[in-house]
């Protein structure tokens, strides 16, 4: 279904979702608070609008105020558990009482390059991203402002760059673009894999001037980074990363062993565990069976004899590489992080749409992937047993990891196989 055209772009149909969900939201006000009805639609919406942003542009406030001239401790932006490189930024003379001008902009401005992004859809293709820009994750983005939809955003412009610039010039511009935010921000530095798309020393030498760009800032900083990762609270709910599971499992052997639990919940914390185990099992069995066939293409056509044929070549293949780095780096770097980050994704979903109507060697993964996409888009907030939320987290990453090795450039396969071909003889 997904090969079918359509005679109207499918956009038309995913902009009438998005407008339709926020008319539900403005007739729901008559009744109830919007905030409020939200929570029913799985957005744990703040009573005011654009709080995350709001706590920004009062951290410029503060900064302007104050006159701080230190880029290391500035006390205005360690409130916001941002680092004090976003200093930097108050130049820009916006203030608090832009809030809801800007939250009403960026918001408009992330759907604009989305739907640039996507390109033209079939009716089948409208259904997914409809049910992804109106999932609880994105909303929630969007509702609090948050500064990842700016991130998006630009990271959005400089994929869109790479993707169309022959001109390298151009390509090194969106580089230093997403090297920016990852100094700003430090996820997006993940987002770089993007440079997979050079030539191989070209690749090595933009690799070890950003590598080495990057760790000296990250060491200059270390002492406020490690205070800003120790302010998230821990909360299992509406986050996602393998610190998740690990706390969750934490908390659950803390309840058995306290003797405080009842035998309902004792029950219900023991059919957790099992649950855990389950997927667990599950999750390395799926892993064996992907090293299973990895071992294969190793020995045989994991390196493409045709160069046209190559994943590498595949249309979308920057889009997704930057999306499976910043969820990956998330998920098994930094470990516990807001399900609005998962908003990231919606670059690979060009990508996998892709694969999945040319039948290839990737077609199955990508349909999974996509299935797990939507599923935990949908899963956190509604499914209070939050394990099976993180079930399908794990699946989704170690699905995406293997999908990103399959596409390497045929130049890194050809290396890979050299290095590993001989320990995995078949």
């Amino acid at each position: 279904m997904l090969k079918k055209q359509s005679k109207i772009d499918g956009r038309f149909l995913v902009v009438a979702a998005v407008l339709g969900y926020f008319g539900l939201l403005y007739l729901a006000n008559f009744f109830v608070p919007y905030h409020r009805f939200w929570w029913r639609l799985g957005v744990p919406a703040a009573e005011n609008p654009f709080i995350d942003l709001a706590a920004v542009l009062g951290a410029f406030d503060c900064d302007r105020l104050t006159g701080e001239v230190s880029l290391t401790n500035n006390s205005c932006f360690t409130q916001i558990s941002y680092p004090s490189s976003w200093s930097s930024l108050t130049w820009l003379g916006l203030e608090q009482r832009n809030t809801i001008f800007l939250g009403v902009l960026f918001a408009l401005i992330f759907y604009v390059i989305t739907l640039i992004i996507i390109g033209r859809l079939n009716y089948q293709e409208a259904v997914v991203y409809a049910l992804i820009l109106c999932s609880p994750p994105v909303m929630l983005l969007v509702e609090r402002g948050n500064v990842d939809i700016v991130i998006y955003s630009w990271l959005g412009v400089g994929l869109i760059i790479i993707k169309n610039s022959r001109a390298l010039i151009f390509r090194l511009c969106a580089y230093l673009l997403i090297f920016f935010w990852g100094v700003i921000k430090l996820f997006p530095i993940f987002g770089l894999a993007v440079i997979l798309k050079e030539k191989r020393n070209l690749f090595l030498f933009l690799a070890a001037i950003f590598t080495t760009a990057f760790i000296t800032y990250f060491l200059a900083s270390i002492g406020e980074i490690k205070t800003i990762s120790s302010i998230h609270d821990g909360r299992i709910w509406y986050s996602f990363g393998y610190k998740v599971l690990f706390s969750a499992v934490k908390y659950i052997l803390l309840k058995l062993t306290s003797g405080e639990t009842d035998i309902k919940n004792t029950i219900i914390y023991m059919m957790y565990i099992i649950m855990i185990l389950f997927t667990m099992s599950i999750l390395t069995r799926v892993l064996l069976s992907k090293f299973k066939i990895f071992k294969e293409w190793l020995s045989s056509d994991f390196v493409s004899t045709d160069s046209d044929k190559s994943l590498d070549k595949s249309r979308y293949i920057d889009y997704f590489r930057l999306a499976a780095a910043i969820h990956l780096g998330n998920f098994l770097v930094i470990g516990m992080l807001y399900d609005y980050k998962l908003t990231f994704l919606i670059f690979a979903l060009p990508q996998i749409l892709d694969w999945i109507k040319q039948e290839n060697q990737l077609s199955l993964p990508s349909s999974m992937a996509l299935v797990a996409m939507v599923a935990t888009f949908y899963a956190s907030p509604f499914l209070y047993p939050w394990l099976v939320d993180e079930m399908i987290n794990w699946l989704l990453a170690a699905n995406l990891l293997y999908m990103a090795i399959l596409s390497m450039p045929e130049w890194l396969k050809s290396l890979v196989h050299k290095k590993l071909s001989g320990k995995f003889s078949v």
